[in-house]
């Protein structure tokens, strides 16, 4: 291995043993890790390494297994070096997941040892033609590319021509981080780089605007700052990253060619960081499914509902490939999440042995007892159970937190069959299988919009909150809709219902009618003069006279 310059996989059981496996030492490992002491930094900080270069990342999954960090991380390694992974995790999926794939590319047939391959002389011919194409000003150009490609080091290239040859055009550069953009500021060391929420609060139209690792951003933030000043370079991650760059690569390069004119699309294939075919970046793939699903499934026709852990292979593939092109935010931890959580679950829709719609569904509540007041307090907010936990704390409703919710998470139809009535099919299915597992409610959530609240209202949606607060992902508010399934449904279900409705519509700027009556107005406020919620939350509730 380290003769061909492949970079390796090594799986350590404790963070004390680490380095006592690398085949080699270095001085130069990045290691994160939530356990005080043990790393650089927390795995939640791992976007701010995002544009360096590492011999060696060690990743500490001890405590959990942070899939997104992984993919993302295993991009910043150089050839020849090491990806360390800390942990011992024989009942998750996603883990063995991990080890098997490892050993079976390590199986190299008796007499045919693996090739050298030397890196490519810089630049190679891909990006000397990108950096060509790149030269037109006049374009609004999108890269996309895997990790490790030198689509950074292009665009630094560009930038810093550009100064060169028109040393007087303003160009001003944003990233989610400024380490981010680390090695194009490095190639154009002269160009401004202005943090991309100052950009959006400037707008100073004259300036050509470039953003790399463009996936990181939120989508109508990029979409704005396209509105505002000159789109000339943008650069995204296609895999490994959050918000998945696969899915934002589809849907910002759908509003780019409806509202952009002269857009051109480029892509970059060949590695420079990593010889070709290096066992490290086809593991990663392999694993979480980053490649093109394979063309046929297992079943021909129909529908199925089951644990994405239960799948075959190729229907697992084709289901997650849907998710990743349909949702620009899905990521990797999401494949961890229904391969490892036992509450989550995936109901599939088969036609011509192939996965044409996928509905992601998790089972809620009920909570336990001597959690329940403390939610409703604002004292409590353990991860997951996003229904009973919103309804019960912004709604102060108790009975939310011990009812036994189905909560739809993401929906995705293939392209070639929407607008046939497959995705109401699949919410069909899935609400007859809540009520087989005894789910008294089955609901979502959303950033609101009126083509997607009409959809679920079609399918017997009710609105039951809207956020006031704007997502920062989507810029829209975040909505939440439920059917109950039961035929006695709570005493408050009915003015919820009709507090939510009017909520909707004082958000969308109508005021409608007073509702201080509704005894949901009163259980708000008493929440808010007891100090259990801010005034921030409770601004319709505070608006009822």
């Amino acid at each position: 291995m380290l003769t061909t310059g492949y970079r390796q996989l090594i799986f350590a059981t404790h963070m004390n043993s680490w380095q006592q496996l690398l085949p080699a030492p270095t001085d130069l490992s990045l290691v994160l890790s939530d356990s005080p002491s043990q790393g650089d930094a927390t795995l939640s900080r791992y976007r701010d390494y995002l544009g360096h270069e590492y011999p060696c990342v060690v990743i500490d999954c001890t405590n959990s297994i942070h899939v997104d960090a992984i993919a993302a991380l295993a991009g910043t390694i150089t050839a020849g070096g090491y990806l360390v992974l800390v942990g011992n995790h024989p009942t998750s999926a996603i883990w063995q997941r991990f080890k098997s794939a490892w050993s079976e590319l390590q199986q190299i047939p008796q007499g045919q040892p693996p090739q050298a391959s030397e890196l490519p002389a810089l630049p190679t011919q891909q990006q000397r033609t990108l950096l060509k194409d790149l030269n037109n000003t006049a374009a609004v150009h999108i890269v996309t590319a895997p990790r490790g490609r030198g689509k950074s080091h292009v665009l630094g290239a560009a930038i810093a021509e550009l100064s060169e040859h028109q040393p007087d055009r303003r160009v001003v550069v944003t990233a989610p981080r400024k380490a981010n953009a680390r090695v194009l500021l490095n190639k154009a060391p002269k160009v401004q780089f202005v943090a991309w929420d100052k950009l959006l609060k400037e707008k100073k139209a004259d300036a050509l605007l470039v953003i790399d690792e463009a996936a990181g951003l939120p989508l109508w933030a990029i979409q704005q700052l396209c509105n505002d000043y000159t789109p000339w370079l943008m650069a995204t991650t296609v895999e490994g990253y959050e918000g998945c760059g696969r899915g934002f690569a589809i849907h910002f390069s759908q509003w780019a060619s409806e509202h952009l004119a002269n857009v051109q699309q480029h892509a970059l294939e060949q590695p420079i960081r990593w010889p070709i075919n290096d066992p490290l970046e086809r593991w990663l793939q392999q694993t979480l499914l980053l490649t093109k699903a394979p063309a046929d499934a297992s079943r021909n026709e129909g529908l199925l509902t089951t644990q994405a852990r239960q799948l075959p292979e190729a229907d697992l593939h084709q289901a997650f490939e849907l998710l990743l092109e349909a949702h620009y935010q899905s990521s990797p931890n999401d494949l961890a999440l229904l391969l490892d959580d036992s509450s989550q679950f995936i109901t599939l829709l088969y036609h011509q042995q192939r996965v044409i719609g996928v509905c992601w569904h998790a089972l809620e509540g009920p909570l336990q007892d001597d959690l329940c007041k403390p939610i409703i307090q604002g004292k409590r907010r353990p991860p997951g159970n996003l229904l009973p936990q919103a309804i019960g704390y912004y709604l102060q409703q108790p009975w939310a937190l011990k009812t036994r919710w189905c909560r739809i998470t993401r929906i995705a139809v293939h392209p070639d069959f929407r607008r046939r009535h497959y995705a109401s099919a699949l919410i069909a299915e899935v609400k007859a299988w809540a009520k087989h597992n005894q789910c008294e409610a089955l609901g979502t959530s959303f950033g609101y919009s009126p083509a997607l609240a009409k959809f679920w209202q079609h399918n017997g949606f009710t609105a039951i909150r809207t956020s006031n607060k704007r997502d920062r992902v989507s810029a829209r508010h975040q909505h939440i809709r439920a059917c109950w399934l039961t035929d006695t449904a709570p005493t408050n279900w009915h003015p919820l219902v009709d507090y939510a409705q009017a909520e909707l519509q004082w958000i969308n700027g109508n005021p409608g009618c007073s509702l201080s009556a509704n005894p949901i107005i009163q259980q708000i406020k008493k929440a808010v003069a007891n100090g259990y919620m801010p005034e921030a939350a409770a601004a319709f509730a505070l608006s009822q006279g």
